[in-house]
């Protein structure tokens, strides 16, 4: 089985700085720089048969290129009790409509996704046990975190493996967003 999602890399002189943020919780699993990225739509565990038929479904995504910029950081929780810390992404009509152009490529070819609420985000650590005040003022400090906007060509399916040290992505196919001629 394959364990699937589509996303988008980030720029390498932006992990280098998401990776300057990093320290400071106790409790924090950091997240590798190679593996920084901002999911799309995470499709779940699939068949080799299955797979080449997402891969299909991706290639018929036609979306113009944009930009996009990194924006504030904040927690998901779970019952109450933060889980991960991330960064957000600046409001983007261009990346909502790239999302949903992949989920309706996925749905018209009968194929598995995860159809739940869109937050767009650089995970930057998974949380246990970790100090709710220093998670809170890690949220304090970067509230105004902001990144130059970034140029978005291409989308990228990506599978996860997971380790003894966490998940591992690696890049599958790219897939270029073209400018109308």
């Amino acid at each position: 089985m394959l364990r699937l999602f589509a996303g988008l890399s980030v720029p390498i002189l932006l992990r280098q700085r998401l990776t300057t943020l990093q320290g400071g919780i106790e409790g924090a699993r950091w997240t590798e720089r190679e593996n920084f990225h901002i999911t799309l739509t995470f499709i779940g565990d699939v068949d080799e048969i299955t797979a080449e038929g997402v891969d299909e479904a991706l290639q018929s995504v036609k979306v113009e290129p944009f930009r996009l910029a990194l924006k504030g950081a904040d927690i998901f929780d779970k019952a109450g009790v933060p889980s991960v810390l991330w960064m957000g992404v600046s409001q983007s009509g261009h990346l909502h409509r790239l999302k949903e152009k992949i989920d309706r490529a996925l749905y018209t070819a009968r194929l598995p996704f995860e159809n739940r609420k869109y937050v767009p985000h650089v995970t930057l650590a998974y949380l246990k046990n970790a100090e709710e005040a220093k998670v809170a003022a890690f949220i304090q400090q970067n509230s105004l975190f902001a990144t130059e906007e970034f140029d978005v060509t291409e989308f990228i399916l990506y599978r996860s493996r997971q380790t003894k040290h966490g998940a591992v992505y690696e890049e599958l196919m790219e897939y270029p967003l073209e400018s109308k001629q």
